[in-house]
């Protein structure tokens, strides 16, 4: 049986801090426009296209950076994308926290996503042992992924894993030869 929770916002790929805050941004701009005068001097002394295409890419990435500073909008440092940001689970299991979208903040996400887990788990075993099974395996992953508006990092749900089996009834299994165990001691009596 497996569970999950999620937003439904898909990742993208970017380099920010988890700071929510414009800094982490604003100290990138810094150095991507020193990096930018460095090469804009570096191509008076020469005539490089490749010097153009990173002062090029440079302008972009800052202009980027700029612009996703801009739709900032609110004074906490949060984009509006973070700010509306809901989490529901999206399992079967009707005993379990998220069934209804809700927010969550930024801060509080990742103890609420594990949270929310840890009641899948503890639901998982309760069953299994009330269906007389035992478990093989069990595991909680976190999810995170990559504000597309802000370019922060931000927890975007989780997944509980849990593999299941009948339990091997110990009456079956008297007088039973180990023939693993067994091998060695069969190989060391021939000799």
């Amino acid at each position: 049986m497996s569970a999950t929770i999620g937003t439904g916002f898909l990742p993208s790929v970017n380099n920010f801090s988890r700071n929510p805050s414009s800094g982490g941004k604003e100290d990138t701009i810094k150095r991507l426009e020193k990096e930018l005068e460095k090469y804009r001097r570096e191509q008076e002394s020469s005539d490089s296209r490749l010097l153009d295409r990173k002062i090029g890419n440079l302008e972009d990435r800052i202009a980027n950076l700029r612009g996703r500073m801009d739709k900032i909008k609110s004074d906490d440092g949060e984009c509006e994308t973070c700010k509306n940001r809901k989490y529901q689970d999206g399992s079967d299991d009707p005993g379990v926290s998220f069934k209804s979208p809700s927010k969550v903040s930024a801060g509080s996400a990742e103890s609420a996503v594990r949270g929310h887990e840890q009641e899948h788990v503890t639901r998982n075993r309760a069953k299994a042992e009330r269906e007389g099974k035992e478990i093989v395996y069990q595991s909680v992953r976190i999810k995170t992924g990559i504000c597309p508006e802000c370019g922060d990092s931000y927890v975007s749900g989780g997944e509980t894993t849990t593999v299941t089996r009948a339990k091997q009834d110990e009456r079956f299994n008297v007088g039973l030869i180990d023939m693993q165990n067994m091998a060695g001691n069969l190989l060391d009596i021939t000799v």
